[in-house]
Order: C-alpha cells, then sequence, then structure tokens
C-alpha cells in the first residue's frame, strides 16, 4: 500500500477552543461499537451524561443535534470537549476522532487528507508556498518512498491515466453566461441554510448587472490571488479523484472548476477567502447527496457534448 498525503497533513491539529466554527455541532454523530461499550460501562457523571445524550436504534449508536440543541451536549461553554479532557483523546468516538481527516482507497493507493469544511484545514492549505499542491509519499512501513515532492500530475500518473497536465491548472476564463448557469445548477443543491440561499440569490443580481464579459476582466485576479486558487483547485480535484470510479474525468475537472470559480465569486463579493472556502465545503463537499447530484449533472452534459 503506498500512502499519499498533501505536505500539510501531517502538521495539521485541532484547533479545539481558537476555532470560530465548531465542527461539534449540527451533525448526526455515528458512535463505534467498541466506543460505545466504554460509554456504557463508564461510571463517573461523564459516563451518565453519555448515555443521556446517546440515541440507540437497530443501526446502533449515535449523537444527534437539532436546532434546539446545535451543539454537542458535551461541548462546554469554553469550546472544550468533557471526553477529551477527562478520558482523553483517545476515548472519543471514532468519527470525532478522525474528523475532518479523510481516506479513499483507490487498488494500491491510499488517498489521505484533511476537509476543507474545518478552519484549520483551509488556514493550513492556503498557508502552502509556492503555486502547486505538493504531496508526500510513504510505503507500509510509513517510510518516505521519494526525496522530492510529487504534484497533482504525478498522483494521475500512479493511476496509470495520461491526462493533458493543463487540467491540473486552474484557469478562470470563462463567460458570465457560464457563471450565471454555475449559479443556477447550485441553487438546486439541498442549502445548508438561509444564509447560503441569500448569498446564491446576490451572486445572481451581480452577474445579471455586470458590465464584465467574463471571469477575468470580473475577478482581476492578480498572479498570487491565481495561484492561491490553483492549489484550491487541484486539493477539491484531489478529493474526488476516486469518483472516477463512476464518473468521467471530465465530469470530475468540471466539478473541481467549478468549485473553484464559485469559490472565486464570493470572495470577489464578499472577502474572506478562507471562510469562502470552509463554507463552499460545509455546502457542497460534506453533503453526499449534494455531491452526487452536481456529479451527475456534470455527467449527463459530458453525455450531452459527447454525443
Amino acid at each position: 500500500m503506498i500512502s499519499l498525503y498533501p505536505t500539510f497533513y501531517h502538521i495539521f491539529q485541532c484547533k479545539a477552543n481558537q476555532c470560530h466554527h465548531t465542527c461539534c455541532q449540527k451533525w448526526t454523530i455515528d458512535v463505534d461499537e467498541e466506543t460505545a461499550k466504554l460509554y456504557q460501562t463508564l461510571p463517573t457523571p461523564l459516563g451518565e451524561d453519555l448515555r443521556k445524550f446517546m440515541t440507540v436504534d437497530d443501526e446502533g449508536y449515535y449523537f444527534m443535534f437539532s436546532d434546539k440543541q446545535p451543539t454537542c451536549p458535551l461541548l462546554r461553554e469554553d469550546g472544550l470537549c468533557r471526553v477529551v479532557l477527562e478520558l482523553g483523546e483517545d476515548s472519543l468516538c471514532d468519527t470525532c476522532h478522525m474528523h475532518p481527516r479523510f481516506y479513499k482507497y483507490i487498488e494500491d493507493l491510499e488517498l489521505c487528507g484533511v476537509g476543507l469544511s474545518c478552519e484549520e484545514s483551509v488556514e493550513k492549505l492556503l498557508a502552502t508556498e509556492g503555486d502547486q499542491l505538493q504531496f508526500t509519499i510513504e510505503d507500509d512501513d510509513g517510510e518516505f518512498t521519494a526525496d522530492d515532492r510529487p504534484v497533482l500530475e504525478n498522483i494521475f500518473d500512479l493511476l496509470a491515466l495520461g491526462i493533458n497536465p493543463a487540467i491540473c491548472q486552474f484557469t478562470p476564463n470563462h463567460s458570465i453566461r457560464y457563471c450565471q448557469e454555475l449559479i443556477s445548477l447550485y441553487k438546486e443543491t439541498e442549502p445548508i441554510d438561509e444564509e447560503w440561499t441569500k448569498q446564491l440569490a446576490h451572486l445572481e443580481d451581480m452577474l445579471a448587472s455586470t458590465t464584465a464579459t467574463n471571469t477575468t476582466d470580473l475577478l482581476n485576479l492578480d498572479a498570487q490571488e491565481t495561484a492561491t486558487l490553483n492549489k484550491v483547485y487541484q486539493y477539491i480535484l484531489y478529493r474526488q479523484i476516486d469518483m472516477l470510479a463512476e464518473y468521467s474525468l471530465e465530469s470530475l475537472v468540471r466539478y473541481a472548476f467549478d468549485a473553484t470559480l464559485f469559490i472565486a465569486l464570493l470572495t470577489h463579493q464578499f472577502g474572506n477567502l478562507p471562510e469562502q472556502i470552509r463554507r463552499w465545503s460545509e455546502q457542497i463537499e460534506y453533503d453526499e447527496d449534494n455531491v452526487s447530484f452536481l456529479f451527475d449533472a456534470y455527467e449527463k452534459a459530458t453525455m450531452t457534448n459527447n454525443a
């Protein structure tokens, strides 16, 4: 097994109570069987609270947060977790322990990373140097197998996919009409909140009134901004490479391109690039139904264009 990591993966560390957007909210958290057994037998006040807050059904144990209780009841007012403080991080359920890390498998390759709904993940990505996302490669023994740091194109080579290297570069040179169609498509995704819907409406109005004819003129990106967006594009592309098992390369590229262009449009209007990346990820990347909807739409368009 060969494992691939973006170079910032190994320096990722949860910001805990320094995070402005705690992940200990708004989710349904599955509790693995081993951790559930620990919580069920813990003879302490914390154990009593864990058993009170856990729900169980035929599919297993889980915590569910609602509009009335949006944050985890085990999260203290200071933003720290009672389980971590009293039992240690190893006593978290698998979901809480691993989030926002992800692992995907393609034959003998393990693709590892951290999801962009986490502000620390976004900060680490944006802090990487250069205009190309770089990776490290480890073998089964945890040893680095190369002195150099491969870029995204090398990963496609490892997958034996002969690609045009140009697909690994973000070039925002589409028409305003293309942007309008992108917003219309995103409006069909399941919204995460009312603010998301309002932002889409704002972008729609802006695009209808702009005098620019293409995204190059509209966004007016400098070299540094383009380089930064290029790394965002490459990371989104990397995050979904396993979708090639079901969808075409054209659909994968379109998914990543549209995501990056959308983030650029949001940043153009509202500023704060890190937050726009995080919001996009929370809305799209962490909703499997929204991801599937977009890939299905892109695949249909690809088949129509190739017919």
